[in-house]
């Protein structure tokens, strides 16, 4: 697995990126950390709940797309699966990065393997004088943006937590009588009673942030998971499980 590098002028002078639907990088990772801005979107194809991350203590959203833990089912092969995609899928083959930890500077890193990075094909990255071309500075306003909105759902999902709406789930999940039951453990999703029993005060103020379209479109997506089943289900048969 490559290591990405800074981006700089005088070294990728002549690199150019080139465009791809290819996200065969995420083929292992079933469970793919979102933004809130995803929602709205993803909420039509994939079930969307949260994972705790016990390190720090907290819940972050993610996009199921496969039953089995080291399978995405959308990502094992070059052509998409899905009609929507999530907004951090199209950062590579670049990465925004705190430069220091504690610091408010960033840094663009570059995967020089990627098969998106060319000298001769695609978008210049830098002019011949060494100034970041228009193309770049899309490109790197877009990450800025994504990573603004990874931090404000960081605190969405403390506001959230603070408020006890998270409760755990365990799912069972069997597409036919001959086929496999997939339990899925160690994800939470938004307790509908715990809303439901906000006083008016809290529920107003849910409103007020913008929330509850969040909220409404995490519990509508949990309907997606029979498709995930059914798809996990065909995966498995092709495979010669059954």
């Amino acid at each position: 697995m490559s290591t990405p590098v800074p981006l700089k002028n005088d070294v990728h002078a002549k690199t150019k990126l080139t465009q791809s639907g290819d996200y065969t990088r995420f083929k292992t990772n079933h469970l793919i950390p979102i933004v809130f801005q995803d929602f709205f979107t993803l909420a039509t194809e994939f079930p969307l709940v949260f994972v705790k991350n016990d390190k720090i203590g907290e819940y972050v959203p993610v996009a199921v797309m496969g039953l089995k833990e080291g399978q995405n089912l959308y990502c094992q092969t070059e052509q998409w699966q899905a009609q929507v995609i999530p907004l951090s899928f199209n950062h590579a083959p670049l990465a925004l990065v705190r430069a220091d930890p504690e610091g408010e500077q960033m840094l663009v890193l570059i995967d020089e393997s990627s098969p998106m990075v060319s000298e001769t094909e695609g978008e210049a990255l830098f002019t011949a004088s060494g100034e970041k071309t228009e193309y770049l500075e899309k490109r790197i306003e877009y990450m800025a943006n994504v990573s603004q909105q990874a931090t404000q759902t960081q605190e969405i999902c403390k506001y959230l937590a603070g408020k006890n709406l998270f409760m755990t789930q365990q799912v069972q999940l069997r597409h036919r009588p001959d086929s496999r039951t997939y339990n899925i453990n160690g994800i939470y999703t938004i307790n509908e009673d715990a809303l439901n029993a906000l006083s008016d005060e809290d529920f107003l103020d849910l409103r007020k942030r913008g929330l509850l379209p969040l909220i409404f479109s995490h519990l509508t997506s949990l309907q997606q998971l029979r498709r995930i089943s059914k798809l996990q289900y065909e995966a498995d048969k092709a495979a010669g499980e059954y």
